[in-house]
């Protein structure tokens, strides 16, 4: 009974991190073959002064910190439909019509999902035993276009993105500013035709 739970608890495991085409191939020990998606929307964020922060915190306390900003923006992700394909450090990454088809959707769901992400951002407490330590500050970037995934590595195997699709969201993120999001050009124009009264500014 203990190893039927373990392997039912490893299973629904695979769901959480992967897509569930990805993981129905994995859990069936079949290998899965890169695969090109031809108009994705990728969101980037990190934390701003960071290195500060991390500095002036213990290592759990950043830790505690991250969980509480990384569980945020997961229940987000979920309200708006966003696939969370990794964090590293303090940066949170994800992406939309990879998953499910959101093509009439997809630079919509991420451009709500990055106002939210902001304003929860605001709430979240530096260190939860000193107030005056502030709240955090992220900044945003997001880009449209191709990417291929692929699962990378047997030991602990990861779910990936590659692309310039990427390089291009992750550039957006860096000249991005604290509690702002910056947009590609052609996220800009599909997002025009997704939600036309959406604000944008140059």
């Amino acid at each position: 009974n203990t190893r039927l739970r373990t392997e039912v608890a490893a299973g629904d495991m695979l769901y959480k991190v992967f897509p569930k085409k990805v993981a129905d191939m994995l859990k069936a020990g079949r290998k899965v073959e890169p695969e090109t998606h031809n108009n994705v929307t990728v969101f980037f964020s990190d934390i701003v002064r960071f290195t500060d922060i991390s500095r002036a915190l213990s290592p759990v306390k950043v830790c505690q910190m991250l969980d509480r900003l990384y569980l945020a923006f997961d229940a987000l992700a979920n309200k708006h439909e966003v696939f969370k394909v990794e964090t590293i450090g303090d940066a949170w990454v994800g992406v939309t019509n990879l998953e499910e088809n959101q093509s009439s959707t997809h630079v919509k769901r991420i451009a709500e999902f990055a106002i939210e992400a902001v304003a929860a951002a605001s709430t979240i407490m530096i260190d939860e035993d000193d107030p005056s330590s502030g709240t955090l500050h992220i900044r945003v970037g997001f880009h449209s276009g191709p990417v291929v995934s692929n699962v990378i590595g047997s030991l602990n195997p990861r779910y990936a993105l590659f692309g310039d699709t990427m390089n291009t969201a992750a550039r957006m993120e860096g000249l991005s500013t604290s509690d702002r999001i910056q947009c590609s050009e052609a996220s800009a124009r599909i997002l025009k035709e997704q939600a036309p009264g959406f604000p944008l500014r140059r």
